[in-house]
């Protein structure tokens, strides 16, 4: 059974710098919620890390029931200490043709093959246009569409690109060497409409686009107000 659940950062807290600064270190503490034994078949942990009027607030979807009792006392508030839901009861209320107000922190790249080795290399979109151009083209093979967020507007000026911003930090590769990746997040706010409800299901589950584990992939939805 997936649980989205809300969680509220103390960045008063020591132990929230580390996490604020680090997706490596949020990436941790994000999977140390959940017992070493969960069931992953049915889908992955997401996350993501927002801002709001009071305190960074972390977002995450999970197969199992997270536990923040550690990440209380590293990083949150006693009189906070986080809050789940099933997330079977959204899914059950989609279809298509409905529109919703989403958000989504993603990696926008493109792959290009170089001519010289063969090999696919991947490169990240630097414009806004791009980035725009790069959900549009891509929402279909999740089951959406980006529909105008007000009426008249542009389709190629949706969804508003709100953020972005370059994560950098160093990896160990397969052959045990260190190496530098940088991921260039982006964040969408704009309005969607369902063109494949069950390929839609599908997609919020799994993520979208690459970095999953570093605070991308997750989409939110919210009702409109309009």
């Amino acid at each position: 059974m997936t649980y989205f659940s809300r969680f509220m950062i103390n960045p008063q807290r020591r132990g929230a710098w580390k996490l604020l600064r680090s997706p490596q270190a949020m990436h941790a503490a994000v999977m140390a919620t959940l017992p070493p034994d969960t069931d992953y078949s049915e889908g992955r942990i997401l996350w993501r890390l927002d801002e709001s009027q009071h305190a960074p607030v972390l977002y995450m979807l999970s197969p199992e029931k997270p536990d923040f009792l550690a990440l209380v006392e590293q990083a949150g508030w006693q009189a906070r200490p986080g809050e789940s839901a099933h997330y079977g009861r959204l899914l059950a209320k989609l279809e298509n043709g409905q529109e919703w107000a989403f958000r989504l922190a993603a990696n926008p790249v493109k792959r290009h093959t170089n001519k010289q080795t063969g090999k696919r290399e991947v490169f990240p979109h630097v414009t806004v246009a791009q980035q725009q151009a790069w959900i549009r083209e891509r929402a279909p093979q999740w089951g959406f569409e980006i529909i105008p967020t007000v009426e008249g507007q542009d389709i190629e000026e949706c969804p508003m690109v709100s953020s972005r911003q370059d994560l950098a930090f160093a990896r160990r590769n397969a052959d045990g060497k260190v190496g530098k990746v940088t991921h260039r997040k982006a964040q969408f706010d704009g309005v969607l409409r369902i063109t494949n409800v069950e390929l839609f299901r599908k997609s919020l589950l799994s993520g979208m686009g690459r970095g999953k584990a570093y605070g991308m992939g997750l989409l939110t939805l919210a009702p409109l107000s309009r």
